[in-house]
């Protein structure tokens, strides 16, 4: 069993905060963390015998280009010898390892070709090369951080702790999109950001006839099934759960029973989506979505089922209050009415979902307490058969 430190320090004796690490099938992680004097984002690994490295600050071999000095702004994200992203002059500029940047290059210039009728932004790819590509950004502010800026107000006492794992409750908790009079413009906000995205997405769902020809492949639930096995078994190999393995590939069953019944008709998916990859700006009526490297064609369950559930998530990390978690919610459910999806894949990919999220927050230190409260709510909803999306929502 590998153990995920909280804090590392460095040749320099320089403290650094481990955030986040990524589990590798020879009881391996990488490891990305803060330190804790300057903010910078620092990348390294542990090894299956629990030694520890930290690289230097933008320093990396398998990412030719990423240096010290070069290019200038701000590092924003890097998962030692996978990727990096740098932000610099309203532009991102993301390496990729391993030969894949082109491949990436041509998932986002074909994002933005096909989905342009869909009214929703997407990077334009500025320029890339063996190494990498330069973005342009989305307006707005992401789901995320419109969730983050709403006042404290809406916030529980529970939401606290950010390792309670408890849902937050709301204080007078408003109708979804009709905030009540003493709602400040924030929480405007996040009503008509969440509005601008449910009136465009089923646009873009319905892209399929221009994006299928653009994208390699589908993504079905087999896959899903799939990858949901990767990640509970590297959470069971390395004991990041800290929970019994039958307790586990019991949850697992169930998920997979529940996503190889009948599947339901495809469209476009993102197949990554969240509250970090969606950008509004409510004054312009301006809605992005980013990372589209992962476009593929499946069914809208995952996507929709996949947003949803992060915010649950947030609400148990204590980022964001159980009240506007519902407006996200509700709109997300406008989404999946106007598609017609079927209730029970709706809630066959939550499932699949909030187990992935369970295995990949138990290798984050600062919620790993949430992922393992998170897991035992997961598996008495799935014992009970209780959706995990309500339909009234």
């Amino acid at each position: 069993m590998v153990i995920i430190p909280d804090e590392l320090v460095d040749e320099q004796g320089k403290h650094v905060q481990v955030l986040r690490a990524w589990p590798r099938h020879d009881g391996s992680l990488t490891i990305e963390g803060r330190e804790s004097s300057s903010g910078k984002v620092r990348a390294g690994r542990i090894d299956a015998r629990g030694r520890t490295l930290l690289v230097p600050f933008r320093t990396d071999a398998s990412l030719p280009g990423l240096t010290p000095d070069a290019p200038a702004g701000e590092l924003l994200v890097h998962r030692l010898k996978r990727r990096a992203v740098v932000r610099t002059d309203g532009q991102y500029r993301k390496f990729v390892a391993g030969g894949k940047a082109r491949s990436v290059a041509d998932a986002h210039r074909a994002a933005a070709t096909c989905l342009a009728a869909s009214g929703l932004a997407v990077p334009d790819v500025v320029a890339s090369d063996d190494f990498g590509l330069t973005l342009t950004a989305v307006p707005g502010l992401s789901l995320f951080e419109l969730g983050r800026r709403l006042p404290n107000s809406d916030v529980g006492p529970t939401d606290t702790s950010a390792d309670a794992g408890v849902p937050a409750q709301p204080n007078s908790p408003a109708p979804p999109n009709h905030p009540a009079e003493h709602d400040s413009l924030q929480h405007n906000q996040w009503g008509q950001a969440w509005k601008l995205w449910a009136d465009r997405w089923p646009a873009f769902v319905e892209a399929a006839g221009a994006v299928i020809p653009a994208v390699s492949g589908s993504y079905t639930a087999t896959d899903e099934i799939a990858t949901v096995k990767r990640w509970t078994s590297l959470a069971m190999s390395t004991g990041a759960l800290h929970l019994p393995e039958d307790r586990v590939s019991g949850a697992l069953a169930l998920v997979a029973r529940s996503l190889a019944a009948a599947g339901s008709s495809t469209g476009v998916a993102h197949r990554d989506l969240h509250d970090k990859q969606i950008l509004a700006d409510p004054e312009t009526g301006s809605v992005g979505v980013i990372d589209c490297d992962t476009l593929t064609v499946a069914e809208p369950a995952l996507d929709l089922a996949n947003l949803s559930v992060h915010l649950d998530f947030r609400v148990a990390q204590g980022l964001l209050g159980s009240g506007a978690a519902t407006v996200g919610k509700h709109n997300i459910r406008v989404v999946a009415d106007s598609l017609q999806v079927p209730e029970a894949r709706l809630n066959a990919y939550a499932a699949a979902t909030a187990l992935r999220l369970a295995c990949i927050y138990s290798f984050r230190p600062p919620y790993c307490t949430t992922a393992r409260n998170w897991f035992a709510s997961l598996e008495a909803n799935l014992h009970s058969g209780r959706p995990l999306i309500d339909a009234a929502a």
